[in-house]
């Protein structure tokens, strides 16, 4: 009687999982492209599906998710941001064991699919990063079925993963060698194809409305040098809905969001995979970090996306890799964040991403007050950042001018006939009057109150020390 009990049971979750998977994404790309997207790193499902409503109510339009396939575990399993005594190391999120939705960080499949579904609810997109360009190094921990599906150990690799890359700028060795210690997977292997599809298209099934490529310019473009291994580069075309793979394509493709991490320099190609899809500005974001520290917002500098396939770009002010890898932007302060994303949120092009640091102290590489699995700290939904996600939508289509008003501790972000941002980064209050399309009248500023006037096309008020005016 148990188990007729169990098998009806497992009969249910199956056909309500089954049911939750056949939504498609409401949220359509220019709807993801025109708005903004919140990075929960290292949120569980459950912590995202909790809080999804204050993540609404923030003026997100999207959110992204650290990968949320099988990785590697270690000895311990532990949880902490970076801990080699419990064995707990945010990385290990970046260390593929196997292509299945669910792991011991984040959660399981039934719960990712519950969080898509209360997304959905809301209006809010799932991105998912993936990183289909290496494994862990932990060889014995890849899922025998994994290596099983893609012809063995053999195929898996690359013929020039014996050796790292030796030389960013050669793109064979940029696309083929292992890069940081990580085994470079043959992406172009027809048999790796044909299972990572099953994947991506079972996360889009689940609910997802697109992904971020990690390592992106580290697998070839189609006119790339080929491995030895590989017959054709043809990876990108089939896996942004261009080509089919065992007669198999990509799921929802039209409607999907998909970028990737190509970060600049060294002969990136950076061109090339923006005109196939949008691309990481890194160099911008490195301007803004540096304009930030300097307190000077130069409009000029600013203006200049330091990008060839601007505006086709995902921005922010850091990632979790100038935060968590490389520690280039942990020293920032939540006020400098704060100024920094109403810069890139405000502007016309790009799609801009807000990194959710972990709980705890400002200004400090994991502080040490939260775990993996929980949320971050509360500066994504403080009241400026509010008010530039609002704005944001509301200023979709217009275009944009950037100047500065009072000096270079004031820039000004003009769009169209319809608003303006105004960040001041100086350690005093700000008198700015700046000629403006607005009606002539009074306005309320939308991130701190203030009160401006606008009379014969001129804009006036003051904008506090290390604040923000948002006025339409």
């Amino acid at each position: 009687m148990n188990g007729m009990k169990l098998i009806r049971n497992l009969i249910v979750s199956f056909l309500v999982g089954a049911l939750l998977c056949a939504q498609v994404a409401a949220v359509s790309r220019e709807e993801i492209q025109n708005g903004s997207i919140l990075h929960c790193w290292c949120w569980s499902f459950k912590t995202i599906e909790a809080n999804m409503q204050k993540i609404k109510d923030a003026g997100f339009t999207a959110l992204q998710t650290s990968p949320i396939n099988t990785c590697l575990v270690g000895e311990y399993g532990g949880l902490e941001f970076m801990s080699p005594e419990l064995n707990g190391k945010w990385y290990y999120h970046y260390q593929p064991t196997d292509w299945k939705i669910g792991n011991y960080r984040l959660g399981t499949r039934d719960e990712f699919i519950s969080m898509c579904a209360k997304a959905k609810e809301l209006g809010i997109a799932v991105i998912v990063d993936v990183l289909p360009n290496h494994t862990t190094p932990r060889i014995k921990e890849i899922s025998p079925e994994f290596i099983e599906a893609v012809g063995g150990m053999d195929k898996l690799f690359h013929k020039n993963n014996d050796h790292g890359i030796r030389n960013y700028a050669d793109r064979l060795e940029c696309t083929t060698a292992h890069m940081g210690g990580l085994p470079d997977v043959n992406t172009e292997n027809p048999l790796f194809q044909a299972y990572y599809m099953k994947y991506v298209n079972d996360v889009i099934d689940c609910g997802a409305s697109g992904f971020r490529y990690d390592t992106a310019r580290h697998i070839g473009l189609p006119d790339d040098p080929k491995d030895e291994y590989s017959k054709e580069n043809d990876f990108w075309p089939i896996f942004l809905g261009k080509k089919a793979i065992n007669g198999e394509t990509l799921h929802n493709a039209e409607n999907l969001f998909i970028y990737g991490e190509v970060l600049q320099g060294g002969n990136a190609r950076e061109d090339a995979y923006g005109a196939i899809m949008p691309v990481v500005a890194s160099d911008y974001g490195k301007i803004i970090r540096s304009s930030l520290t300097s307190a000077k917002l130069n409009a000029k500098g600013l203006s200049d996306w330091r990008h060839p396939a601007a505006p086709n770009l995902v921005t922010w002010v850091e990632s979790h890799d100038t935060y968590a890898n490389q520690g280039e932007s942990a020293k920032l302060t939540n006020v400098q964040l704060r100024l920094g994303w109403a810069i890139i949120s405000s502007r016309a092009g790009g799609t801009p991403l807000f990194f959710n640091r972990p709980q705890g102290a400002e200004a400090t590489q994991f502080p040490g007050a939260s775990l993996i699995g929980d949320i971050g700290n509360n500066e994504f939904f403080n009241k400026e950042v509010v008010a530039i996600n609002k704005f944001r939508v509301a200023m979709a289509g217009e275009p944009e001018e950037l100047l500065n008003a009072d000096g270079t501790e004031v820039l000004v972000v003009k769009r169209g006939e319809k608003g303006v941002s105004i960040i001041n980064i100086g350690a005093k209050a700000h008198k700015i009057s700046v000629p403006v399309a607005l009606a002539d009248g009074t306005y309320v500023d939308h991130a701190n109150n203030a009160k401006f006037s606008v009379k014969d096309g001129v804009l006036t008020g003051k904008v506090a020390k290390q604040k923000i005016a948002v006025i339409y």
